[in-house]
């Protein structure tokens, strides 16, 4: 069903007239970065000179980064843990001078799930990036005016509560970020199927809503494993749930929505589904970059638009302008780089190649806090650098010792998988005697399982962790296991088994390395017939 396209039309020439401001601060912005950051870091100190935090480090005597450097050590969430603990004790001002609106947690793909504090200044600075992007959005492709847009907004999947002191921990979704600014504004402009308590419940009714919208011409995602998991049942016969979805869909759809549905699933693509349809954004680099690749098969009609490298506890790019890569948020928080090396750069310093891990300081109260996301430098807008994801630093695996993490397991598995129809990822099982990994395979033509796993353990063998592991018995060699039919397979069970252990749908993040053990435990569980 359709809505008013003038309605939609108008909201979004008002956000664009709205948004012309920050867009040209942006673009002034990009061309002095050092000016820029040098400032978001004057604005955080004088703001939380008052705090506890403040005070233990001296912000009133800081007058620049080097200084800022000298004075505040780098920041792991352990070592943060006990200054975000007391903000949920006690009422004066603990981190920052705002109190939190509430603690959000982390999307949960590493073992321990944080609460990070979301105060007003934060949530400013996020929106901050989404004024910019969008409104680059439609300066880049206006045919997303031409009817409602989707964007992702999963129902959280765990009960939220308050802290001692009474702050909110958990949002009730992700429209609660959007309050008071105008993107706000574009709210007509938005398909947003009913939250349900139970996620399969949730998932229907969203490919529900989705068919149903003749006029979808935006779709918003973070990673296209979930778009790719919403289409599987419809797409694949082999699904467990295919029939069963379209008898469904059949029963409540209208006769010209059911006939649109029969011309895409005859045709193979979405484009009969939603003629209307010009762009897709979601996450196109690091380890989602081969379920990306898969899934714009099913739309060949659409513009493809990178993500930028949005975090629970910061925003590092934002998607602009053309080229490789997204640029560096510098009006929104405060970002360091640290080379493996312990060599620590400014935005500005940064060339053409780097590769480091990310270190923000931010107006929720992380200061000079490691993110665990490396980017590597591919570009530049103006003078600020553009980069993209390369991995997480801390997605490890360790059982007994081996100490696998994500940027080995990557650089093995893309060094020996090479075509883009297949998908790969790791992951242990704990529960076997001795412990091994499991290398799920999915693809249309099956490899010989015994080569593929002599080749992947002879590569994982030259870490000297896991090789020491291996020769001592405590870790068995690794096992493969194919998935047959199209290699979404594995981006659907990946996206389950991150929903049954707590992950929101919208934030389950495509891995090479399963570091949480209930994940993988669910992932192998799933995929075991």
């Amino acid at each position: 069903m359709s809505t008013d396209s003038t309605v939609v039309r108008d909201a979004w020439r008002s956000f664009y007239a709205a948004a012309q401001p920050a867009l040209d601060d942006w673009q002034a912005a990009a061309a002095e970065p050092s000016v820029t950051q040098a400032k978001r870091l004057r604005d955080l100190l004088a703001a939380n000179r008052d705090t506890a935090f403040g005070r233990a480090y001296g912000f009133a005597n800081i007058s620049d980064a080097a200084q800022y450097r000298e004075r505040v050590p780098l920041h792991a969430y352990a070592d943060l843990l006990p200054w975000i603990e007391r903000a949920q004790r006690e009422t004066a001002a603990v981190l920052t001078a705002q109190p939190p609106q509430f603690f959000e947690r982390t999307s949960g793909n590493s073992a321990l799930q944080k609460l990070i504090p979301y105060t007003p200044a934060f949530l400013g600075e996020m929106q901050r990036a989404l004024v910019v992007w969008l409104a680059d959005v439609y300066r880049q492709v206006p045919e997303i005016t031409f009817g409602r847009a989707y964007w992702s907004m999963s129902p959280p999947l765990q009960a939220n509560g308050h802290a001692a002191n009474g702050i909110p921990i958990g949002s009730a979704s992700d429209l609660d970020y959007l309050g008071g600014s105008i993107v706000a504004g574009l709210a007509p402009t938005l398909i947003v199927p009913s939250f349900q308590d139970d996620v399969a419940e949730w998932r229907k009714q969203t490919l529900l809503t989705l068919i149903a919208a003749d006029d979808l011409s935006f779709i918003s995602v973070w990673s296209p494993t979930f778009l790719s998991s919403l289409l599987r049942s419809l797409f694949e016969a082999d699904n467990p749930g295919h029939a069963a979805t379209l008898g469904w869909l059949d029963a409540r759809l209208p006769i010209p929505r059911k006939t649109a549905l029969r011309a895409a699933l005859a045709e193979g693509t979405c484009e009969p589904l939603w003629p209307r349809l010009a762009a897709v954004s979601c996450w196109m680099d690091g380890p989602s970059r081969q379920y990306a690749t898969q899934l714009r098969a099913r739309f060949p009609q659409v513009r493809w638009l990178p993500k930028g490298l949005f975090a629970t506890e910061a925003v590092v790019t934002l998607p602009f302008g053309s080229g490789e890569g997204c640029p560096l948020a510098i009006e929104s928080h405060f970002l360091e780089f640290m080379f493996d090396d312990g060599r620590v750069r400014e935005a500005a310093e940064l060339q053409r190649g780097d590769i480091a891990q990310v270190v923000v300081t931010t107006g929720g109260g992380l200061y000079r806090y490691l993110l665990g996301d490396r980017v590597q430098v591919v570009g530049f807008t103006g003078r600020t650098p553009r980069v993209e994801f390369v991995g997480r630093t801390g997605a490890q695996c360790d059982l007994v010792g081996e100490k696998l993490d994500e940027t080995t397991v990557a650089s093995v598995l893309k060094e020996i998988f090479t075509d883009p129809g297949e998908a790969v990822c790791l992951a242990p099982c704990a529960t076997a005697e001795p412990p091994h990994y499991v290398l799920l395979i999915a693809s249309s033509t099956p490899r010989a399982a015994n080569a593929v796993a002599t080749e992947v353990e002879s590569a994982l063998l030259r870490a000297f962790h896991y090789a020491h592991a291996r020769r001592l018995g405590q870790l068995g060699p690794v096992q493969v296991r194919h998935l047959t039919g199209s290699p979404q397979r594995l981006a659907g069970a990946l996206q389950q088994a991150a929903e049954q252990t707590g992950i929101r749908a919208g934030d389950a993040k495509p891995r090479m390395l399963i570091g949480r053990l209930d994940t993988a435990n669910a992932l192998l569980a799933l995929t075991g017939n």
